[in-house]
């Protein structure tokens, strides 16, 4: 889902676009690395600041989602957890604030 907060992102004097991610546990299908193995869901919560770049980017964030791109089923670099949906090859702003050593803006 992408909604809209007046909170500002870091560095920016406009509100925010918040996209959020939620998904369900699963068995993988043909699609994914083990078909027929269970994996685990997740959900994260990206920020984006609302102006015109941060609107495109959104836009382009649906599309790349609805095509797949976003998200993966494989092995969390963070938890190790094998089996889980981790981020595909699209860098997200999973913070507000913070810089890019946090994830944000």
């Amino acid at each position: 889902s992408v909604r809209k907060s007046s909170r500002p992102c870091a560095g920016f004097r406009c509100g925010t676009w918040s996209v959020d991610y939620h998904f369900q546990s699963g068995v993988q299908t043909q699609l994914h690395p083990h078909p027929g193995t269970p994996y685990s869901g997740t959900c994260r919560q990206c920020y984006y600041p609302d102006d015109p770049q941060g609107r495109e980017t959104v836009e382009m964030l649906k599309r790349g989602f609805e095509r797949g791109h976003l998200f993966i089923v494989g092995t969390s670099v963070t938890t190790r957890q094998p089996n889980t949906v981790i981020w595909g090859s699209v860098h997200q702003k999973t913070s507000p604030n913070g810089g890019a050593a946090n994830h944000g803006w």
